[in-house]
């Protein structure tokens, strides 16, 4: 059997268009909640005009005007004044409550009843109007609030992105939980998208469902393929379910305990050259090689580096090369003739005499 999924949404009404809002009056939301836009009930419209005799104003007027006259009634109350707010103020704050088609709630009066009890104390905001809508195709329940709170106009701020959030578990957790709803779950994206993908068709082969749609189940495939979640929910898939198992168990040795490895760092496995993998190691020498000779003089150091690394007997007397670069360095230098030392600059003052510049007269030194 299917979950049923609790839908729970809230929107501000104003005429903002911040974020791509559409904008919209209270006294258009007002009307269209009772149901008094004629245009909304033609044949190309959502409601059903057979059906909208069934719905339920739960609280508040039944007219829009009355609804706009009560709205402006409390702000006077509160000492606001119409003038003094913007004109994209934020004039009410709306709750959605929707039921799915086949929802398993005894009685759903008594549910959109305790859902509009429990937003007026979570908000704790003034409520202008509360309608239930059965004319239309899942019943739902609308209710409008009216942004002031003591004596101050609030606007948005109680359903702010950490305010709905919070709203939103509040929600499910005392109202939708008990009732036996369930939190629509997010999106499955990934490599999880595709486990769930595959999980629902072989479902779907067991149950017979391809032949059984017919020309009709090219369409379902497309629709299950871009989102998964609804069909997982219709044949009630786990979600914790769907990872596949390819590998038989005890194909692999157990892992080891974190951060500690089969082998020490910076040593390979046995049965390959022992050699350092790290910096920082202890060098090993093969068991079949004997240790090299003792090494006592500087010379005999570059001797051992110079040999090439295949162990041929080229040897390079780099100590000697070095040596007499550094005996050509220094010829090079001896070589070149002494800078001239400058003359000390000179200067005859107006007095008549003949002054020179000391270059050294900033050395402080010479007062020690």
């Amino acid at each position: 059997m299917a979950e049923s999924i609790a839908h729970f949404a809230v929107k501000s009404i104003g005429l903002s268009r911040v974020n791509g809002r559409k904008p919209c009056t209270l006294l258009e939301a007002a009307r269209h909640n009772l149901r008094e836009i004629q245009a909304e009930q033609g044949a190309t419209g959502h409601i059903d005009p057979t059906r909208t005799q069934g719905n339920t104003v739960l609280h508040g007027p039944a007219t829009a005007a009355e609804v706009c006259a009560h709205a402006e009634a409390l702000q006077a109350a509160a000492g606001i004044v119409r003038g003094s707010l913007r004109r994209d103020h934020c004039q009410a704050i709306e709750a959605v409550f929707s039921l799915p088609q086949q929802a398993a709630v005894p009685d759903p009066a008594d549910y959109f009843a305790t859902c509009l009890a429990w937003v007026a104390g979570a908000l704790a905001l003034p409520v202008l109007s509360a309608v239930v809508h059965r004319d239309e195709a899942a019943t739902h329940l609308h209710v409008l609030l009216l942004p002031v709170k003591d004596g101050a106009h609030v606007g948005s701020a109680p359903i702010d992105r950490a305010a709905l959030k919070r709203l939103r578990e509040r929600f499910f957790a005392k109202v939708a939980g008990p009732a036996g709803l369930k939190h629509a779950g997010a999106k499955v994206r990934g490599m999880a998208k595709q486990w769930a993908i595959a999980a629902v068709f072989r479902r779907c082969e067991v149950l017979g469902l391809p032949a059984a749609n017919g020309p009709l189940w090219p369409y379902l495939v497309a629709c299950i393929e871009r989102d998964p979640t609804a069909a997982m929910l219709a044949l009630g898939i786990d979600a914790n379910s769907i990872r596949p198992s390819d590998k038989p168990p005890h194909s692999e040795p157990p892992p080891s305990p974190i951060g500690i490895e089969s082998n020490p760092i910076g040593f390979q496995k046995e049965g390959k050259e022992h050699r350092t993998l790290s910096c920082v190691g202890f060098a090993h020498s093969p068991p079949s090689k004997q240790h090299p000779p003792a090494i006592h003089s500087l010379a005999e150091l570059w001797a051992v580096v110079g040999c090439s690394s295949h162990g041929k007997a080229s040897r390079v007397d780099r100590l000697g090369i070095a040596r007499a670069a550094q005996q050509r360095a220094l010829a090079r230098h001896a070589s070149k003739p002494p800078k001239p030392a400058h003359a000390p600059a000179r200067r005859i003052g107006d007095d008549g005499l003949t002054r020179e510049r000391d270059e050294y007269c900033h050395d402080l030194s010479a007062w020690d």
